[in-house]
């Protein structure tokens, strides 16, 4: 029999072949980006230098190994532990302190923080006498994991249980707010955190978890034995570092301070340990809570609404943030609206005083998913294409940077050194990415989904390594949830007012889509609190906050007193220095970078 002739075949599987290609040539012609949808800038292109990215050293103990002996020691037992995230907490929180593994340096001071564990196996038993006889002369000792060693009896507690189990922590007596008396410390899966929960014995319980175990706990002997259950370096470090969502008991414009309790129970030792403690004020001079001003402008109508808010701004004497989208790009998301009527209002903006910042080019909910980017990324090439609300094409999170700053700056006049991105979609590379592109401070993540009310240095990678010079000024209240803002005005001021009683920051967020009810909302909230809290940019309290990060101060004995001496690297202008053992003394510094200062303190 003749074989049959493979043509006809053939001509079907080509068919096929060229049907599937249309299929898919037709799809991606109508997601393709349009050329003609673009804002052409003439004569723009850039920006020039290439970013390079450098990693920042690994933190190490040995950098924060000074100062006086009357700060707070945290004795690490383990260097490949969280301690890290004590140092990024307590420096938040205004305490002053000193790392170190040497237990005869940490000895020297009253109040010693032993972490992550005690134990024979990195303790030798000379240590382990030394912290005993710290008690025992007068001294304060707070250990996380009593493991081992026979030191039970001195703290007061029976043998502790390990577990990741346990989620929640109550205060035995009752703090301010329901918040504040019961908190959270566990979650499920990246915010899994370990913790101890102790037998009842002879110490008095301060709080417990909800399997009733001991949770925290002090004995007094002649200074003070306590155990503190929770893993606090690996909470907030898994907190700061934007990994503990599932924590989170609502995702903002609520009240969450189940961090911040941690560390004020801390610093309440401290200053009932030493015999002289110093603080530092987090609010500015005179301010019982700082207020960021911050408006998102990515969305046509947005840039021109602006002026209205920054008109009700200047007319109360105040600056605010306005975070712009360099949008030049036709996609899913809007036509291309940064035009230049819209570089005219952000340069009237700049004029005004307003800070404005970058709000990203493309506004890509997938921004966290972006790849990095070679840091060649320029005007008119880089065309970051917004395909729907999960997709976006031909994007990098250097892009995105790198040409909505060029752009802000070239075009309108701006200094752009503060980043938000769209929908606080957070890149996990976004730290060292905005180091290397000339940012200093970031407003990517919501207060409550990190347990805390203050800024925080952030690390490379949102991990546990090396410290960033970026800071973090999580977002308290935002105007998308229901019902309107200016229905919302009474319960946004109860969430600052609890926020105010210990000096925190609140970030506020408004898109300017609209003025009806928004601009009411800001204009109220500010004539509600202009003469108590320290309203204003990200930038100015950044710069604020940073200066105050970097203070060297420390106290020591002279004659019949006391002295403070300060050292400002950065400046320090309207930072208070609080003493609370001296009357609740107030040093407000005012000094020029480099600059330095004593104060006698009777």
């Amino acid at each position: 029999m003749p074989r049959t002739s493979p043509k006809p075949r053939l001509v079907i599987a080509l068919a096929v072949v060229v049907l599937a290609g249309l299929a898919a040539g037709g799809w991606w012609w109508a997601s393709r980006p349009d050329p003609a949808a673009m804002n052409v800038y003439p004569g723009v292109s850039g920006p020039r230098p290439v970013t390079r990215m450098v990693a920042p050293p690994r933190a190490e103990i040995a950098q924060f190994d000074r100062g006086g002996d009357h700060r707070l020691a945290i004795l690490v037992t383990d260097p490949n532990s969280g301690w890290l995230g004590l140092v990024r907490g307590l420096r938040a929180q205004g305490v002053p302190i000193t790392v170190t593994q040497d237990v005869a340096k940490a000895l020297r001071h009253k109040v010693v923080l032993v972490y992550p564990i005690i134990s024979g196996r990195v303790l030798t038993a000379p240590d382990l006498r030394g912290l005993a006889g710290h008690v025992r002369d007068g001294g304060t000792v707070l250990a996380f994991n009593l493991a081992g060693g026979g030191l039970d009896e001195l703290f007061g507690v029976g043998p502790g249980r390990e577990g990741s189990e346990r989620t929640r922590l109550t205060w035995t007596t009752a703090g301010a707010t329901p918040e504040e008396t019961q908190i959270v410390i566990s979650g499920h899966g990246e915010a899994k955190v370990e913790s101890v929960g102790y037998a009842p014995g002879t110490a008095q319980v301060a709080a417990r978890f909800d399997d009733g175990s001991v949770a925290a706990s002090c004995r007094t002997v002649v200074g003070q034995a306590c155990v503190l259950g929770v893993d606090l370096g690996n909470l907030a470090q898994r907190a700061m570092n934007g990994r503990a969502e599932s924590m989170a008991r609502s995702y903002v414009n609520a009240y969450e301070p189940s961090l911040d309790t941690l560390f004020w129970w801390i610093k309440d030792l401290y200053v009932a340990g030493e015999p002289m403690p110093w603080l530092v004020s987090s609010a500015p001079a005179g301010k019982t809570v700082s207020i960021l001003l911050t408006h998102d402008v990515d969305y046509g109508p947005s840039v021109g609404n602006a002026l209205a808010y920054a008109a009700m701004l200047r007319q109360r004497g105040l600056k605010g943030t306005f975070f712009v989208q360099t949008k030049y790009m036709k996609d899913f998301n809007d036509r291309p609206f940064f035009d230049a009527a819209a570089i005219r209002d952000v340069h009237a903006l700049v004029e005004q005083g307003m800070e404005v910042g970058s709000h990203t080019v493309a506004h890509a909910g997938a921004f966290e998913a972006m790849p990095l980017g070679t840091g060649r990324e320029r005007y008119p090439g880089y065309r970051p294409f917004v395909q729907d609300v999960a997709t976006v094409r031909k994007g990098s999170v250097l892009g995105e940077l790198r040409v909505s700053k060029f752009l802000l700056e070239r075009l309108a006049g701006a200094r752009v050194v503060s980043f938000r991105p769209g929908r606080l979609s957070y890149p996990f590379t976004l730290p060292q990415a905005l180091t290397a592109t000339g940012y200093r401070y970031s407003s990517s993540i919501t207060a409550n989904t990190v347990l805390t009310h203050l800024p925080f240095q952030l690390t490379q990678d949102r991990a546990d390594g090396a410290l960033t010079p970026i800071f973090e000024f999580p977002v308290t209240i935002e105007d998308e949830a229901k019902p309107p803002l200016d229905q919302r005005l009474d319960a946004a001021d109860a969430v600052i007012a609890r926020i105010a009683r210990r000096q925190g920051v609140a970030t506020i967020l408004i898109h300017p889509n609209v003025t009806a009810g928004k601009l009411d909302f800001e204009t109220r909230l500010t004539d509600r609190w202009r003469d108590r809290a320290w309203m204003g940019t990200v930038e100015a309290f950044g710069d604020w906050w940073s200066a105050r990060d970097g203070l060297e101060a420390d106290v020591s004995p002279r004659g019949d007193g006391w002295v403070l001496d300060v050292a400002a690297p950065r400046g320090a202008s309207g930072v208070e220095i609080v003493l609370p053992k001296a009357g609740g003394r107030k040093v407000a510094l005012a000094l020029p970078a480099g600059g330095r200062t004593s104060v006698a303190i009777p």
